[in-house]
């Protein structure tokens, strides 16, 4: 349960510096949904918003080259967004397990 936990966790962290003109979403919202409405939006930034997009993913600490590399490798799989919303939530629950794991050392 705790990973599940994190997962939510790390969504709706990313969600707040993603989204930031918008109200937060509560804990008990749906995670499919949640990351659903991210990628929608981060694909909506690709289009007309490269910059920012960009200085999202500089704050997040998600190499530009490293995106470009995941969205050429699973543009069949996944649309953009997805693999941006993934990326960046995986990046999230990086940051949430060593700030767990050095918080207890």
């Amino acid at each position: 349960m705790k990973k599940e936990d994190d997962k939510l966790k790390a969504l709706l962290w990313s969600y707040e510096i993603v989204i930031a003109d918008q109200p937060a979403p509560q804990n008990n919202q749906n995670y499919e949904q949640l990351k659903k409405d991210l990628a929608e939006y981060l694909n909506d930034l690709l289009v007309g918003d490269y910059n920012k997009l960009i200085s999202i993913l500089y704050r997040i600490d998600i190499a530009q080259e490293k995106a470009v590399a995941e969205l050429a490798k699973n543009a069949e799989n996944e649309s953009p967004g997805e693999t941006l919303a993934r990326l960046i939530i995986e990046r999230q629950l990086q940051k949430i397990e060593t700030r767990r794991k050095y918080r207890k050392e």
